[in-house]
């Protein structure tokens, strides 16, 4: 089956083409607020539970709204739900420099989980909807790569505006990237007819049925998506603190690490994902797991800043694999069982993971200390690699093969 008989190419490019850029925008804006907004927000904490509060917002929304959301698109046009989240984002996003107190920044920062919520997983489902059969991890692996291109962007940004002008002047920076993303979304992105296969009523009608039904598979991909979403939360909270607390770096080496990291995942989906799509899926994420496990846990080992820019390469390296076969794996899922439905289960369980990640790791570092964390931020990877494996495994498959291609 040829990528052209599965869908107009040039119905396709335009969704494409649209989504990317409207993802990749949006996705600056949100990275501006990594380097300003822990500071900001100390200027309203009393302690660090109301500092906890603020940040974990955030997150509790996403994980609150995403299978709702995706559970809807299902039933009402995905193009709805992103013009709402990215008008949302646009309103919320000058809220930051009105805020006048903790409650009103846990309110703003709801608001915009809300928002995000409705972004992304939908996006991804659009886009699973369209990925022919064959190439699901490279079209998810290239696209997915707009997120994490804007999102390892944004916080250059968000520093040149903080630095050069104000605070107020990075959030005002984010709404009018957030416009921008939404002015792409209302002009270019057409309404989720599938020109070739008519409307997605007959989705509908195929998925209402079993929906909801839970499958081995589906709970393995879950698992495994919340078990390194434990491992990222670990990674991106707690390794600041120990890169600047026990080796001593600066802030900016400790955002070469992070940007090494993003730029690499980046970089490698695409033919990372194409790979995946020959050799199959799970291979990729069980190499990816594996190498990712590794470089977690070698956080502990690492003595200077050399030593934790090799790690963050294999990071990198593992996100490459992980992603874009995660991607097509629960596109495949969606197909039979509904794209929304899936993709926001499948991305409230990474949002679920970074949000108890940082809390586990938290109560691991004060108790047995900060080296502590991370071989088992690499150890619970493995596991729920392992139970994917497993659950896979236990879900029969209707055919082996797509036209020479590894099924899974």
């Amino acid at each position: 089956m040829t990528f052209y008989k599965v869908i107009n190419m040039s119905y396709f490019k335009r969704v494409f083409l649209s989504l990317y850029a409207a993802i990749f925008i949006s996705s600056l804006g949100l990275g501006i607020l990594s380097p300003i907004l822990p500071s900001y927000v100390d200027r309203f904490a009393t302690s660090a539970l109301t500092l906890g509060l603020v940040f974990g917002a955030y997150s509790a929304s996403r994980t609150i709204f995403m299978t709702p959301i995706g559970y809807l698109s299902d039933r009402i046009s995905r193009k709805v739900f992103i013009v709402t989240g990215l008008a949302l984002f646009t309103t919320v996003s000058p809220l930051y420099a009105m805020a006048n107190g903790v409650i009103h920044l846990v309110l703003v920062r709801f608001l915009q989980g809300l928002a995000a919520a409705m972004i992304l997983p939908v996006a991804m489902s659009y886009m699973g909807d369209l990925a022919p059969k064959g190439r699901e991890g490279f079209v998810m692996g290239t696209f997915t790569s707009a997120f994490f291109a804007g999102l390892g962007g944004g916080p250059l940004i968000g520093g040149y505006l903080r630095d050069r002008y104000s605070m107020d002047a990075a959030f005002y920076g984010m709404g009018i990237l957030s416009l921008a993303a939404l002015i792409v979304v209302i002009v270019t992105l057409p309404t989720d007819e599938h020109p070739q296969h008519g409307t997605r009523k007959r989705v509908k009608a195929r998925v209402e049925k079993r929906q909801l039904l839970p499958t081995a598979d589906l709970a393995g991909l879950l698992i495994f998506r919340f078990s390194r979403a434990i491992g990222i939360g670990f990674t991106w909270v707690l390794m600041p603190l120990f890169a600047v607390g026990e080796l001593h770096l600066s802030s900016f080496q400790v955002g070469v690490l992070l940007s090494v990291n993003t730029g690499i995942t980046t970089i490698l989906q695409a033919p990372f994902g194409h790979m995946s799509d020959r050799f199959g899926h799970l291979k990729s994420l069980f190499l990816g797991s594996v190498i990712g496990a590794f470089a977690v846990a070698g956080i502990s080992w690492a003595g200077n800043f050399r030593d934790l820019i090799i790690v963050f390469l294999a990071m990198g390296i593992a996100g490459g694999l992980v992603v874009p076969a995660g991607s097509a794996l629960a596109v495949r899922i969606g197909q039979e069982r509904g794209m929304g439905t899936v993709m926001g289960l499948y991305n409230t369980s990474l949002s679920l993971g970074t949000m108890l990640g940082p809390i586990i790791g938290g109560f691991m570092a004060d108790t047995w200390g900060i080296r502590s964390v991370f071989p088992l931020g690499g150890a619970v990877g493995i596991a729920g690699c392992l139970a994917l494996l497993f659950l896979w495994r236990k879900t029969p498959l209707p055919h082996a093969l797509d036209n020479g291609h590894p099924r899974y």
